[in-house]
C-alpha cells in the first residue's frame, strides 16, 4: 500500500516532501481498520497473550510518536530510499527465510522491559515506514524472545491497531496546517484516500482469502517476494 501511495500522491501534483509523509500517515490510518479485524479473529481463537499486550502497546505508542517525527524530519526522498531497504528485507524474509523456529528451546522472557523494547522497536520502525509494525514485532518475538510463531503473530495483531493509530495521530499533528496538502486532508492523513483504501481493502480481502486457500503458499510468497524486489529497486533507482 505504501509504495502505491508513493506513486499516486505525486500524480495529484504534490511535492515529495508532502506526498511521502501523506502516504505514510494515510497508510497507518488505514492499517488501524485492516489489522483490527485480524486481531478480532485471533482473539476469538484464544491465541493472544494478553499479559504482554499492555507493555507492548505502551512501548509501541512511544515508538510510534518518535517514528512519525523522525520520518517528517528526514523528508520524502530519504524515507523512500530507506523504505526500499525495508522492502529488500521483506523480500529476503518472504523468499528465503522462515519463522518456523518455535519456542520449544526456550520460554518467552518474564518481566516488562523486553516487551517494552519490542513495543518501542515496533512502533518506531512501523510508524517511520507507515507499515504498522508486524514486520518487526513477529521476528523479534520469535527469533529473539522464543515465542511460538502462532502466538507471536496473534499477539502482534493485537497491538498493531493501537500502534498504527498512534503513528497516524503523529502524522496528523506534524502535518496540521501544512501548506500544499490536498483537499480532505487531516494533517498528513488524506480522508478521501483513507475511505477508498478501507472500503476497497474490505472487499479485496475476501477475494484474497478465497485465492489464498487455492494457491500453494510457498509459491505465493515467492511471487510476492519478487514483486517486493521490483518495487524496492524502483524506489531506490527510479
Amino acid at each position: 500500500m505504501v509504495p502505491l501511495l508513493f506513486w499516486v500522491f505525486p500524480k495529484w501534483g504534490l511535492s515529495q516532501d508532502v506526498a511521502v509523509p501523506l502516504a505514510l500517515g494515510t497508510s497507518l490510518a488505514s492499517a488501524v481498520c485492516f489489522t483490527f479485524s485480524g486481531a478480532l479473529g485471533h482473539w476469538r481463537r484464544g491465541v493472544i497473550d494478553w499479559r504482554r499486550v499492555p507493555w507492548l502497546v505502551l512501548g509501541g505508542v512511544m515508538g510510534a510518536m518518535v517514528g512519525s517525527s523522525l520520518a517528517v524530519w528526514v523528508g520524502g526522498p530519504g524515507v523512500k530510499k530507506a523504505f526500499s531497504l525495508l522492502l529488500l528485507f521483506a523480500f529476503y524474509r518472504m523468499t528465503f527465510s522462515s519463522l518456523q523456529r518455535s519456542g520449544k528451546d526456550g520460554e518467552p522472557p518474564r518481566g516488562r522491559v523486553p516487551f517494552l523494547f519490542i513495543g518501542v522497536a515496533t512502533g518506531l520502525v512501523g510508524s517511520f515506514f507507515g507499515v504498522g509494525g508486524g514486520i518487526v514485532a513477529v521476528p523479534l518475538m520469535v527469533l529473539v524472545f522464543r515465542f511460538p510463531p502462532l502466538e507471536a503473530v496473534a499477539t502482534s495483531s493485537a497491538i498493531i491497531p493501537a500502534i498504527a493509530g498512534a503513528g497516524a495521530l503523529g502524522y496528523i499533528y506534524h502535518g496540521w496546517g501544512r501548506v500544499g496538502l490536498p483537499p480532505w486532508s487531516l494533517g498528513y492523513v488524506n480522508l478521501m484516500a483513507w475511505a477508498l483504501l478501507v472500503s476497497g481493502g474490505a472487499l479485496a480481502s475476501q477475494l484474497g482469502v478465497w485465492v489464498g486457500h487455492r494457491v500453494d503458499g510457498t509459491s505465493l510468497r515467492r511471487v510476492f517476494g519478487v514483486l517486493l524486489l521490483f518495487v524496492a529497486v524502483k524506489l531506490m533507482f527510479g
